[in-house]
Formats: C-alpha cells, structure tokens, sequence
C-alpha cells in the first residue's frame, strides 16, 4: 500500500471513530485537505475496499472501516502514540511516591486505566512464584495463635493469624532461620522444594518447625494469578443501546466470573516483556469479546495490564495510556525490588 492510501485510510478510519458516521470521498477531501481530485479519493477507497480494509455502510454510500483496517491503524499507532502531559502528570499524582500493598497498587492501577480511556480497564497481578523471597515476620498474639506475614520482593505475599503453641524466642528463631537462608530464592522453588522433602529428613528442631509452618503459610496455588477490572459500565454504555446493553452485559460478566477463560484471552497473541498488543473485534477467539477490543501491555513477572473497549475506541488514547501506565507500574515494582534488595 503506498504513501496516499495508507493516508486516507487512516484519515477514514480517524473520521469514524469520531463521529461513528460513514466515510465519503466528499467528507475526506473538505475534511483533510488532500491535494487530489475526488475522483481520485473513490478510487484509492475502491482499491481500500476490494483488499478488505474498508466495507460499505447499509445506511448509507459511505464507508467505514473492517477488522482489518482498524488493524492496520493500530499497528501504525503503536509508533505514534503519546499521553498528553496533563494526563501524565495526573497518573505521577495518583501513584505517588510511597510503598503500597501490591493488591491496592493493582487496584489503582485497574481504576486510572478505566478513569482514563473511559473503557474497562483490567490489571492481571504477577505470578507470586516468579516473585523473590524477601522476609518473613512472626509475632505471638496468644498462648496458641501468631501472626505471619511473609512479603515478596514486590510486597506482601500473605498476611495469616496462625495456630500455634510455640513461644515468640522459637518464633524468632524461625523467622531468623527463613530469613538467611531463604531471601532472594523464589517462591515457586520453595513451594516445590517443600512438597518434594518429608518431615523426618529435618534433623534440627528448628528447621522442621520452619518448613512445616512455611507448607501452613504459603498459598497453595502460588502460580495462579488475581485479577482487577474497573469501568464495566463504562464499557457497556459506550457499545450497546440499552437494550443491548442487559443481554450483552449478562455475557461480559458471565465471562469475567470464569476468570480463567478471561484470562486466556488476554494472554492471546501474548506479547513480549514491556510491548504492547492489540487483539480486534473477530480476531478474538473467545466470542464474548468478539464486540471489543483488547489491549494489553506485559509489565513483568508474567503480569498484564490493559483495556477493553469498542471496536470503534479512540485506540491513540487507549494505547497511549496502556502504554504510559504500563512503565509507571513496571518503574514502581523495579524500586520495591530493589528497595528489598538493599
């Protein structure tokens, strides 16, 4: 495709997405200003529309893009796109610069997607076995219960009221014990490493109490992934009547319950650490999301971030801030690495 049509798809493209309305020859030549004859103009989008980029609209003469033009639009956005300073600068002021709770971290980061794009936005959490050990904290509450924490080098990885009869000098033993001789090493090794020993291997008195309550206090599916979503309606307002809108958003939610099969779809087409991906409307292969567009940027430890929004969004805005979100929360888990690390 040269130069000119790859213009005025883009221009075609731009056009619907702003006003939802169809594509004349006349709109892109008063509109966008192209040095050409109109006669010209129909027979670029001619050539457009015999290679499946643009269709005819039933209501009217004009055209207006398929899966395929979006496709080539986002491709070409990918290189373009740039949050506006305002938008920038609002995000530094809703992370600010103190240490949060992952959990809470994740839910912001869901909530200014959605805030921003004005579409859902939906965060899914690291895998907690390729995060790192960090520490473990142990505290006597009662004659036969403590508290435990134990935190990743991304944060808390579990937060548990425990029984147990031991007292706090046996706890702190423990917790020292952990402490040196695990920090660093990851979670999922450990988990593997305790499900592979037996009690009567642990000859010393305070490893095996060590290694019993670490089976008691880590989660036993440390490879299985949260996820946070905002904005659904949002989403629901902007693709469907009202009508629509109850049958449609009984499927969306029916499909955000099954969170595994959701999380499927967004490890579609998954993409490297740090890009960004799109998946359009028919390309989907989960058809509940056959009506939306995905986009979704991998910001580390196996976790994923993004958008989904109408097939007809204002993808420069939505990948802008996908994209823009997606390194702030990359920059905040690499300082709480290395803060752990110190």
């Amino acid at each position: 495709m040269d130069a000119r049509k790859r213009l005025i798809l883009k221009e075609i493209v731009d056009h619907y997405i702003r006003t939802g309305k169809a594509v004349s020859s006349q709109t892109i030549l008063e509109k966008y200003g192209l040095s050409v004859s109109s006669a010209t103009i129909r027979n670029e989008m001619k050539y457009l529309e015999k290679h499946g980029y643009i269709t005819k609209a039933w209501s009217s003469s004009g055209r207006i893009p398929t899966a395929k033009g979006y496709r080539f639009f986002v491709d070409w956005l990918l290189e373009l796109s740039e949050l506006a300073r305002k938008e920038q600068h609002a995000i530094l002021e809703a992370y600010g610069f103190q240490r949060q709770r992952l959990d809470e971290l994740l839910k912001q980061t869901a909530f200014l997607l959605a805030s921003l794009t004005g579409h859902l936005g939906f965060v899914l959490a690291p895998r907690l076995d390729q995060t790192e050990f960090e520490s473990i904290t142990l505290v006597k509450l009662a004659s036969d219960h403590a508290l435990a924490v134990i935190i990743s080098n991304l944060g808390i990885v579990e937060s548990r009221v425990i029984p147990t009869t031991l007292p706090q000098e046996q706890l702190d033993k423990i917790a020292n014990l952990l402490n040196r001789t695990l920090r660093g090493q990851r979670l999922g090794l450990i988990c593997e490493q305790l499900q592979a020993s037996s009690p009567e291997g642990w000859a010393d008195p305070v490893t095996q109490d060590a290694c019993l309550m670490l089976q008691q206090l880590l989660p036993p599916h440390v490879s299985t992934q949260q996820l946070y979503t905002e904005g659904l309606l949002h989403l629901l307002k902007t693709v469907f009547t009202w009508d629509e809108a109850i049958e449609e958003a009984r499927k969306l939610l029916m499909l955000l319950e099954d969170e595994h099969r959701f999380i499927q779809a967004i490890h579609q087409g998954r993409p490297a650490s740090g890009q960004l991906t799109t998946v359009i409307g028919e390309e989907h292969t989960v058809r509940e999301l056959r009506p939306y567009s995905l986009i979704s940027l991998h910001y580390g430890y196996d976790g994923v971030l993004g958008v989904l929004g109408p097939v007809r969004m204002d993808y420069s805005k939505a990948v802008s801030t996908t994209q823009y979100i997606g390194n702030r929360l990359r920059a905040i888990l690499t300082v709480s690495r290395a803060t752990a690390q110190r």
